[in-house]
């Protein structure tokens, strides 16, 4: 007697607030071994630290990774907060800055809370916020014509937690310090400034500095762009120890593993090998710039690791983006709202900058 069929549907159990929901859509990855140029994704075109090598040498030596890894990530706390002078319980060490997002929105995003930001800023936020599938709504205030945001209708706004990138993704640009503080000061709720990309920017850019006169205000930060580590998952966000303390509650129990915390560790502390390629990057990004706008790009000034551009008048964007990946040279293209009118390009090494501009100077 053959056995009766299970017609179990999984379909029928899960939350009727997932059938339809839209996942965060991540840039393509090829594949690890190709011979595409990646200029889709913002990753660092240089090598991390050299150290690394013999850090992660001596943890398998050690026989390190049968243990467990710090709960806290505690020397990895503690070399920020000294950097910026802050209590390290102010610091929650994360897998990625992903991870600091979410644990931010399930602390604190309750059922129907408004979610406020720019758009277009980093879309991962309108994502969490539908992700928590309590009912919250987000609030998109568009940037102006400038692509700047629109301070005046920001500060009108009100709701449990305001989201910007600082400096702003995909457009690049940094917003004045004094107007970010403004709003953070006026506005009712928890104020995230996200700076995946603030390594780019201006040597005194970073709120962190203005964490202490602001409680409600919070700053996330990654390994991925400046520290050459998108393939680690390492993170942080720094806030008010009250705050912190709320948002650890809920993060995994061992999150960030002895290997992620040694690579991070030994990246962070070699600032001599960080800056120098930081400063290539910069002067990648002014050179290319500069040729991009010889053939009629429109680019904004940037003060991240890319380049946000609007091709001369009748050139499509999207036409020029699936040019170059039939050239396995792989941009970004947004189709939607203001986004559509522009490409964003990753500032990649010398030669690859120079094969990129090549390419579309013959497309052109």
């Amino acid at each position: 007697m053959e056995p009766k069929k299970n017609n179990f549907n999984p379909e029928y159990f899960i939350r009727k607030e997932l059938k339809t929901f839209s996942p965060y859509t991540p840039g393509e990855q090829p594949g690890l071994t190709t011979s595409t140029i990646k200029l889709n994704t913002n990753e660092n075109p240089y090598s991390p630290s050299p150290k690394i090598g013999q850090a992660v040498k001596e943890v398998l030596e050690k026989g390190l990774l049968r243990k467990y890894p710090n709960y806290h990530s505690r020397k990895l706390q503690e070399l920020v907060a000294k950097d910026h002078d802050l209590d390290p319980n102010q610091i929650l060490v994360t897998n990625g800055s992903d991870e600091a997002l979410r644990l931010l929105f399930q602390t604190f995003v309750g059922p129907g809370d408004v979610v406020v930001a720019p758009d277009p800023t980093y879309s991962y936020y309108p994502v969490l916020t539908e992700q928590m599938m309590v009912g919250a709504r987000y609030e998109a205030v568009p940037v102006l014509e400038n692509l700047h945001f629109d301070f005046t209708t920001l500060k009108n706004r009100k709701g449990k937690l305001l989201c910007f990138a600082h400096p702003n993704a995909p457009t690049g640009i940094e917003e004045p310090k004094d107007d970010l503080l403004t709003l953070v000061s006026s506005f009712p709720g928890l104020v995230l400034s996200d700076e995946a990309y603030i390594d780019f920017a201006g040597s005194d850019a970073s709120l962190i500095p203005q964490i202490k006169d602001h409680p409600n205000l919070l700053v996330s930060r990654t390994f991925s762009k400046s520290y050459a580590l998108a393939g680690l998952r390492v993170g942080y966000i720094i806030g008010s120890l009250e705050t912190i303390s709320w948002m650890r509650k809920l993060k995994d129990s061992y999150n960030v593993g002895i290997l992620d915390q040694v690579i991070a560790e030994t990246s962070y502390a070699d600032k001599e090998y960080f800056q120098e390629k930081r400063n290539l990057v910069v002067q990648e990004r002014s050179r290319l710039k500069s040729n991009l706008e010889s053939l009629g790009f429109t680019i904004p000034n940037s003060s991240t690791n890319f380049l946000f551009c609007k091709p001369k008048p009748g050139v499509s964007p999207e036409h020029l983006y699936l040019s170059l990946k039939e050239k396995n040279i792989l941009i970004r293209y947004f189709s939607y709202g203001i986004c559509k009118e522009y490409i964003r390009i990753t500032i990649g090494t010398k030669e690859e900058n120079d094969t990129l501009f090549q390419t579309i100077q013959t497309f052109l």
